[in-house]
């Protein structure tokens, strides 16, 4: 009989996976499920299931980090992903909306696309009786268009990696077999007093953003509940103008402090509505470590190949737009000086042999319970060289990041075919019909440099 060890394989974990095992075991913990996230692309037409269903086996033989389970080395207690040498096909499963025409045959019936996808989220995926970390979802909607649906654990992923993976799905579909980057730069050898060291200016930056106490809308108490989504995407001539916006005030190149500073603006407006008055917005910001090539990110697919920035937008910044971006220009260059990015990555080196769960214990007691006041990331151009799906065009692309309390809010950006989509990611509970509504408005007042018209908001 073989042993156990010849049927499975062995993948290391990465230093920037802890933090998001940290997260995740947190809300595992406080009941709010896992830290996971869906991928939507919208295509215009059926896509043909037959090549995805013929893919489906060789795309899991590819990538074992989506059927593997974590692990601890019993010596050293290094956290590991143990994945079967033998894997069942990547899940895959078909459903249409009550009302559309049935031109995916096979397809479960459901009432309503978002409300059914985003149930997904909590619900584990599994393939010949095996758990994945991910699973794919097509439905046929009303209106003629579909959506293909990627949900991923974060503890694999990052979302730049989750359009990297869709992307490669796509290719097999087409019947082209690329192998993908793992190599990564090693870390230089340090002795754990030169971690310390390295590790130094994370504290100092936590010492900071500590005594300025950090508060966010969900409040500092972990409660169970579903995770709600709101998108507005922008046509082509309002992202233009947010573009043009953006260049005016950070350039054309990095536009980062101008979308953090309308993500603070719009939550301090849903504080000031509730009589508060918080003295800074502190928001960790992951930050890509992927090289940039001249046909876009290039580098592994998997692992969360992040670092993060700890911004903080304080009371007297915020008063305008101009003066919050030009106050988070000043923080990023001072973080880049003074390597912060790199200091964060050292401490969560020197936490892996540590139990998942307390390194946001540390951060939530050094925070008197939160994490930071909301989520925020801009994932830029959605897989710019995924045009089509499985013989579908694809019209439109966003990630739904699901996200647990506190912070219990976050606002994200993504773009595609020259739209911004807007997705706010909200805690059941965090924010009442009105407050979401203000922070729709008010972003999009920033956004666009004008009033806007009151909006309804669907749940």
């Amino acid at each position: 009989m073989p042993s156990a060890a010849a049927n499975t394989i062995r993948i290391p974990v990465k230093i920037a996976d802890c933090f998001l095992l940290s997260l995740d075991s947190f809300m595992r913990k406080t009941g709010q499920g896992a830290h996971v996230s869906q991928s939507v692309l919208e295509l215009d037409s059926c896509p043909n299931p037959l090549p995805m269903r013929q893919s489906l086996g060789r795309f899991s033989e590819k990538h074992p980090l989506l059927c593997a389970r974590l692990r601890r080395n019993w010596k050293t207690w290094l956290p590991y992903w143990e994945a079967p040498v033998k894997r069942p096909p990547f899940p895959l499963d078909l459903w249409r909306e009550r009302g559309s025409i049935g031109q995916l045959g096979g397809a479960s019936e459901i009432d309503d696309a978002t409300s059914f996808l985003t149930s997904r989220l909590a619900e584990p995926a599994r393939s010949g009786g095996r758990p994945f970390n991910a699973r794919l979802d097509l439905v046929e909607r009303r209106d003629g268009h579909y959506l293909v649906a990627l949900t991923w654990s974060h503890r694999i992923l990052d979302g730049k990696g989750a359009e990297m993976l869709l992307a490669d799905f796509a290719r097999l579909c087409e019947g082209i077999d690329d192998t993908y980057e793992t190599r990564e730069i090693p870390r230089p050898l340090t002795t754990l007093r030169e971690k310390r060291q390295a590790a130094h200016a994370l504290l100092c930056r936590f010492d900071q953003l500590a005594a300025l106490g950090v508060h966010s809308l969900g409040g500092p108490q972990p409660r169970p509940g579903p995770c709600r989504f709101q998108l507005v995407t922008l046509d082509e001539s309002d992202s233009g103008n947010v573009r043009e916006r953006a260049n005016q005030l950070c350039g054309p190149l990095f536009s980062l402090p101008y979308f953090l500073a309308c993500a603070s603006r719009a939550h301090a407006a849903v504080f000031a509505k509730r009589g508060k008055n918080p003295n800074c917005y502190v928001s960790g910001v992951p930050i890509q470590t992927r090289k940039r090539g001249s046909k876009g990110l290039r580098g592994p697919l998997f692992h969360n190949q992040v670092s993060v920035f700890f911004f903080c937008s304080e009371r007297a910044d915020i008063a305008s737009l101009e003066t919050a971006t030009t106050a988070l220009k000043s923080q990023f260059a001072e973080m880049t000086r003074d390597k912060l990015d790199e200091s964060f990555t050292t401490m969560l080196e020197i936490m892996m042999r540590m139990p998942s769960w307390l390194f946001m214990k540390i951060v939530r007691w050094q925070f008197k319970g939160e994490i930071n006041s909301f989520f925020y990331s801009h994932t830029g151009v959605f897989a710019p060289d995924l045009t089509h799906f499985s013989g579908a065009e694809i019209v439109n692309a966003w990630h739904l990041p699901c996200l647990g309390r506190p912070p219990g809010t976050g606002l994200f950006f993504s773009e595609r075919n020259d739209k911004l989509t807007i997705t706010l990611s909200w805690r059941e509970g965090c924010l009442s019909s009105d407050e979401r509504q203000l922070m729709i408005d008010q972003i999009l007042e920033d956004l666009l440099g004008r009033k806007q018209p009151e909006l309804t908001l669907a749940m």
